[in-house]
């Protein structure tokens, strides 16, 4: 994933509730990055429009809740049409999402609100 890429993604990214507690980011990554451990990950805190790149080396720091992987066609995909197509790569492994932490850690760090929306998680009621 490049720059440009990244920048329509975050463009059609959706309007989540800002956290209460320490912000957590989404980390997105080619699937290529992900599989070599290096390159860059791509990071969105919900709640704030704030993004940027890390370097990758198949870490996960304290800060990340959720990993993105995606493949050549979700990269285009979403970038493309939004977030609404997401679910369904999710189910079609384009994208393989990764939970780093905890559930109340990912409320309260804004990122669970995300997870529902993209059907990875089911609201707990």
């Amino acid at each position: 994933m490049d720059e440009e890429r990244w920048m329509r993604i975050v463009e059609r990214l959706p309007e989540v509730e800002e956290a209460g507690g320490p912000p957590l980011a989404v980390a997105f990554i080619g699937a290529e990055d992900y599989a070599a451990r290096r390159g860059l990950a791509w990071l969105w805190w919900p709640g704030s429009r704030a993004t940027g790149s890390v370097a990758f080396d198949g870490r996960y720091p304290a800060d990340w809740g959720l990993l993105l992987v995606m493949n050549d066609t979700a990269i285009e995909r979403v970038g493309a049409e939004g977030t609404a197509c997401m679910a369904h790569l999710a189910r079609l492994l384009d994208i393989k999402a990764f939970v780093l932490r905890q559930r109340d850690e990912l409320d309260a760090g804004g990122v669970l609100e995300f997870i529902e929306d993209l059907e990875l998680a089911t609201p707990k009621h």
